[in-house]
């Protein structure tokens, strides 16, 4: 009979030798206890150290299913007895993987970046610090897979109300377009900051922010609404009703071109707007307007403050002279 070293061994438990040589270290593994104890110790030290050396630069979850899949098909070239065993010590083996590649996979940096869209439905979102936000329909939301650094910030595209969990020296951030943002430290809040013109807004319900854009910066009170025009640089801070305020989908815009708001309207109301001349795309509107409304009211509201006017076909808006 061939010496049966470890050589050896590791080929039996890595499935490269033939039926023979297999049958001859399966009878070897029966004749004592210490020959037992020599293959089983070698088959968690061989497969155990592959797995978590692989383990810091491959998915973890691939390789578990991968370990799961040697397992098997060892199982199935080996006789009834050893299929025990191999059982017995890969219980331990995946336990000790799985320990090890969640303290990998934990202890590495997570910079993926989640975005939850709410495109013709309002949506809710929770953090991971606990923090709910909930979307208004065409808006968006970008934020870090992990606030384990204590980087709190997520950025905002459209309109969202929030509620934002205290953390002692973790401030949270919320970045805009515009470069406008607000700054919180576990409050109650509702952000408007949409990709277009209008002006980006905040009410606070309670608790305190500070919104900051350009050279502003404002500390605000419960009960207290700001509003800031990019094109302008102009802020203005006032006292409004909350309530009336977060029921109301109010959108202020100033010295907006026409085309612009009706690709507003467009994706709020899924209706298409179309214009009988280049002309009528470049008058500027301002105003606010309460997108709570039917787009015959939103429309009414903006053709009369424009001299302009608009027919409705089904599904098609023209607006005309």
């Amino acid at each position: 009979m061939k010496e049966i070293d470890d050589n050896l061994l590791t080929e039996f438990l890595e499935g490269k030798l033939d039926e023979p040589a297999n049958r001859e270290i399966e009878n070897w593994y029966d004749t004592s206890e210490e020959n037992r104890r020599r293959l089983e110790a070698l088959y968690f030290v061989l497969f155990a150290g592959d797995r978590l050396r692989a383990a810091a630069s491959v998915n973890t979850d691939q390789s578990f299913r991968s370990l799961q899949r040697r397992i098997e098909l060892r199982r199935t070239k080996t006789r009834p007895q050893w299929r025990q065993i191999a059982a017995r010590y890969a219980a331990i083996l995946v336990a000790g993987v799985i320990v090890a590649g969640m303290y990998l996979y934990q202890n590495r940096p997570d910079d993926r970046i989640c975005t939850v869209s709410a495109e013709r439905s309002d949506c809710s979102v929770t953090l991971p610090d606990g923090s709910v936000i909930r979307l208004t329909r065409s808006s968006q939301l970008n934020y870090p897979a992990s606030f384990d650094d204590g980087n709190r910030t997520v950025h905002l595209t459209g309109e969202a109300f929030f509620e934002v969990s205290k953390r002692n020296g973790a401030p949270f951030t919320v970045t805009t377009v515009h470069d406008a943002e607000v700054v919180v430290r576990g409050t109650k809040f509702n952000l408007k900051a949409y990709d277009d013109s209008s002006d980006v807004e905040t009410v606070l319900v309670e608790g305190a922010v500070d919104f900051r854009a350009a050279d502003h910066v404002v500390a605000l009170h419960p009960g207290q609404k700001v509003s800031y025009n990019p094109t302008d640089n102009d802020l203005t801070l006032q006292t409004v009703n909350v309530e009336a305020e977060l029921a109301a989908r109010l959108r202020t815009f100033r010295h907006v071109d026409l085309a612009q708001i009706a690709g507003v309207i467009e994706d709020f109301y899924g209706i298409g707007v179309a214009f009988r001349s280049e002309a009528l795309k470049n008058i500027q509107f301002t105003g606010t307007l309460d997108f709570n409304m039917p787009i015959d009211h939103i429309l009414e509201v903006l053709t009369l403050s424009t001299n302009t006017r608009f027919n409705r076909n089904g599904e098609k808006i023209t607006i005309h002279k």
